[in-house]
C-alpha cells in the first residue's frame, strides 16, 4: 500500500521550528455549533508579544479561517462545527520560523492558546561555518496526529529535523549528513516514511513525510546518521494515528444493567456505554461525539470517545417513567429504549439502541398450594412467583431462598421426622441481569420431601420463602404451613 507523496521541498517552508503551545485562561464564549480558537503569540526568546503574525487555521468540517495578531499578540478565529474535529494552524512572521500545530475543536467550546515562535536568528546568528554533526534536534510536525488511510482525514504529516554541531550551530553544506528515518512500535497497518533518507540542506535541516496506514495507534519515529565511526540518533518522536469515521457495523451500545431497579425511585443511575469503531475495526479518533436520548427518565445528552473508542452517559430514573407512550411499544409498560447516535463519513447517521427494563419493588405471589399434607416417603411440588408489580423480574443479585422448619421433639432425645427442600443450590437462587418474565426469572418451583421414612407420625412443617436484593428495602418473606408423615 504505497502512496506517492510529493511536496517535500515545500514542507521546509511549512515547518521550520517546533512550536511551543500551551493553554491559558480566556474569557471568550462560544455558542452551540461554534468553536472559538483564541491565542497569544510571543517571542520564544524574549517573551515579547508579536504583532502582525499571519494566522491561518484549516479544518475539514469548519473550512479555512484567517486572522492577524494585534499589538498584544492576540488573535481570534471561529469555526462552525456541529460535533468535534481538528484544526491545523500555521503561523508566519518575517524573521521567525513558521509554526504549525493541530488542536481539537468542539461545538460550543473555546480553545485558548499561548504560542511561542522562535526567531530564525536564534541559532548561528553570526553566520559562521559549523563543525561536525553532534546532535539531531526535532523541529516539529505539520500535524501531530494523522488519520488512518482511506477515511477522508489528513493521512500525512511533514516532519523536520535539524543537525547541529558541538556548539549548537546548524551544520552547513560542507558538514552536511544524510539522515535515515525509521518508525518503530507502530500498529503495523502499512504506515511508512517517504523518503526514508534525506540529506541536510545548507542550514542543517531535513524533512520527510510520515504516511498513515489502515490501523490506528501510536508510532515512534527516529532520525539517525553516521559521522566517522559515530552513530547519532535523535530522540524518538511520537506520532498518533487516529481512527477514521464511525461505521454502523462497528457501533455498539450496552447498559451496565439491563434490569434497571428504578421504578418509584428518583435519581437511580445506570451507565450506558458505547464502543465506536471505524471501517478498519479500529477505535475512532478520540473526541468523537456520541449523542444519547431516552424515552423515560433523564440521560446525559452527549459523550466523547476516548482513545479506545469508548464513551458513556448516565441514565437517571425520574419522570417520565416508562408507561404507556413512554414505554417500548413492542414490550409494554416498564420497558424502554435508550438510543445512541453519532455521524459517519458524509454526515451519515450511525445509530443503535438498547432495551432496558425499569423494575420496581418486589413481592411474592401465586403460591400454590398454600398448605400441604405429605404422606410418608412422599413429596410435594410447589410453585410461586417473585416479581415486581408489573410481573417483571427483579434486578441482578436478588437472592431467593426456601427453607423448611419443623418443631423440636416434645421429649429430649426422641427421634424426629425430617424434611428435605429441593430448590436451586442448597435452597437458594441468585438472579442474573434478566429482563423477561418466565421460568427461572419470575416463576419458580421447589419440592418438599419426607426425609424419615421410618416415622409415620404427622409432623408440622413451616416453609418460608425469603427474598433479598436491590428491589427490596427489607427482606420479603412468605410462610405456609402443613404436615409431613
Amino acid at each position: 500500500m504505497k502512496r506517492i507523496v510529493s511536496g517535500i521541498v515545500m514542507a521546509a517552508a511549512l515547518l521550520s521550528a517546533l512550536a511551543m503551545v500551551g493553554c491559558k485562561q480566556d474569557t471568550s464564549t462560544a455558542s452551540q455549533g461554534e468553536c472559538v480558537v483564541s491565542g497569544i503569540c510571543m517571542d520564544a526568546t524574549t517573551g515579547a508579544f508579536l504583532a502582525s503574525v499571519a494566522v491561518q487555521g484549516e479544518s475539514v468540517d469548519g473550512g479555512v479561517k484567517s486572522a492577524t495578531t494585534d499589538a498584544n499578540g492576540a488573535f481570534r478565529v471561529s469555526f462552525t462545527i456541529d460535533s468535534s474535529s481538528s484544526a491545523t494552524f500555521t503561523l508566519r512572521k518575517t524573521s521567525y520560523r513558521d509554526t504549525t500545530f493541530t488542536v481539537t475543536i468542539r461545538s460550543g467550546s473555546v480553545v485558548a492558546l499561548t504560542i511561542k515562535m522562535s526567531p530564525t536568528s536564534a541559532v548561528n546568528a553570526g553566520g559562521q561555518s559549523s563543525g561536525l554533526a553532534q546532535t539531531i534536534t526535532f523541529l516539529g510536525s505539520s500535524a501531530p496526529e494523522v488519520s488512518v488511510y482511506g477515511v477522508g482525514g489528513k493521512e500525512t504529516a511533514v516532519l523536520g529535523w535539524e543537525v547541529r554541531d558541538s556548539l549548537g550551530l546548524p551544520v552547513d553544506a560542507t558538514h552536511g549528513v544524510a539522515l535515515a528515518f525509521t518508525s518503530t512500535n507502530g500498529p503495523n497497518g502499512g504506515e511508512y516514511i517517504s523518503p526514508s533518507t534525506v540529506s541536510t540542506n545548507a542550514v542543517g535541516q531535513a524533512y520527510t513525510t510520515f504516511n498513515a496506514g489502515t490501523r490506528s495507534g501510536v508510532v515512534q519515529v527516529t532520525a539517525t546518521t553516521t559521522v566517522g565511526s559515530r552513530t547519532i540518533t535523535s530522540s524518538p518522536v511520537r506520532m498518533v494515528i487516529n481512527g477514521g469515521f464511525p461505521v454502523q457495523s462497528h457501533f455498539s451500545i450496552a447498559p451496565a444493567f439491563h434490569n434497571f431497579t428504578s421504578l418509584t425511585f428518583l435519581g437511580k443511575t445506570d451507565a450506558i456505554t458505547v464502543l465506536v469503531g471505524d471501517m478498519y475495526s479500529n477505535p475512532v479518533a478520540p473526541g468523537t461525539a456520541v449523542y444519547f436520548r431516552s424515552s423515560a427518565g433523564v440521560i446525559q445528552p452527549s459523550s466523547f470517545t476516548n482513545k479506545d473508542g469508548f464513551g458513556s452517559a448516565t441514565l437517571y430514573s425520574g419522570n417520565p417513567e416508562p408507561y404507556n407512550g413512554y414505554a417500548a411499544a413492542a414490550y409494554g409498560n416498564g420497558y424502554e429504549y435508550v438510543v445512541a447516535r453519532t455521524l459517519g463519513q458524509g454526515g451519515v447517521v450511525i445509530e443503535d439502541s438498547t432495551l432496558i427494563l425499569w423494575s420496581g419493588p418486589g413481592r411474592i405471589t401465586a403460591m400454590n398450594p398454600t398448605t400441604f399434607n405429605i404422606g410418608n416417603a412422599s413429596s410435594q411440588d410447589f410453585t410461586f412467583k417473585v416479581a415486581d408489580a408489573l410481573g417483571h423480574p427483579l434486578g441482578a443479585g436478588t437472592i431467593i431462598a426456601v427453607t423448611a422448619v419443623i418443631p423440636p421433639p416434645p421429649t429430649q432425645g426422641q427421634q424426629q421426622n425430617q424434611v428435605i427442600v429441593v430448590f436451586g443450590a442448597n435452597g437458594t437462587i441468585e438472579l442474573p441481569d434478566v429482563i423477561m418474565p418466565g421460568p427461572g426469572t419470575t416463576d419458580f418451583t421447589f419440592t418438599l420431601k419426607d426425609g424419615a421414612w421410618d416415622i409415620t407420625d404427622a409432623t408440622p412443617v413451616n416453609i418460608t420463602i425469603s427474598v433479598l436484593g436491590p428491589n427490596v428495602s427489607n427482606s420479603l418473606s412468605y410462610t405456609i404451613s402443613g404436615v409431613v408423615h
